[in-house]
């Protein structure tokens, strides 16, 4: 490899580097401490990994012809997807950490309360509805009724004390009409993936 070439992959890497330093700032910035504490150890063993690579890389550039060397960067290239769909994979997985973790906060019931104002909205005239939540949040399913009851007069809702197979959030489903809101955190893990994984593909553009 060339000293060109060279320079071109250690800025390459610097850039990489320097961009996910950005990148996971802002979601420190937005997670708890925990979640602080999570992608920094993950962007240092990033580091070290590409680091390996990279290095990999040089020491056979130096022993192969033009066209192996070649198939050496593709090679790279795709250890780095491989590492890329590992931080997203432990992102998702934290994000819904945290979403579980809510329920150790006193306004949890108010969180949930929220969700099911949401999740009432999603079901056009809506009239009559039954609430279901986690086996673990089910003494807060009657408070939660009550002050829909008490907020929204003209549906009628009622507490399903039969668990739903959730970790958190809740379901909602609409009584007359057999129509049914997933409003859990597995469900809004899943609608924001999307939005997640490209604010941590932004690192490696």
């Amino acid at each position: 490899m060339s000293e060109v070439d060279t320079q071109k992959l250690s800025a390459l890497r610097d850039l990489i580097l320097d961009k996910a330093e950005a990148e996971a700032m802002k979601i420190t910035q937005k997670a708890q401490q925990e979640a602080d504490e999570w992608l920094s150890q993950e962007l240092v063993k990033i580091e070290q990994e590409v680091d390996l690579i990279m290095n990999d890389a040089r020491r056979r550039a130096e022993e192969i012809r033009r066209r192996e060397l070649l198939a050496a960067e593709r090679e790279v290239s795709r250890e780095r997807l491989r590492l890329q769909n590992r931080l997203i994979t432990q992102a998702r997985a934290m994000f819904l950490d945290e979403l579980v973790a809510l329920r150790s906060r006193e306004d949890h019931w108010m969180i949930l309360l929220g969700l099911l104002f949401e999740a009432q909205e999603a079901i056009v005239d809506l009239k009559q509805g039954s609430l279901k939540l986690a086996a673990i949040d089910s003494p807060l399913g009657e408070v939660i009724v009550a002050k829909s009851h008490e907020l929204r007069p003209h549906i009628d809702m009622k507490f399903d004390p039969a668990p739903a197979p959730i970790l958190g959030g809740l379901w909602l489903i609409d009584d007359i009409g057999k129509r049914q809101v997933n409003s859990d955190w597995q469900t809004k893990v899943a609608e924001l993936s999307d939005t997640l994984t490209e604010r941590l593909m932004a690192i490696w553009q």
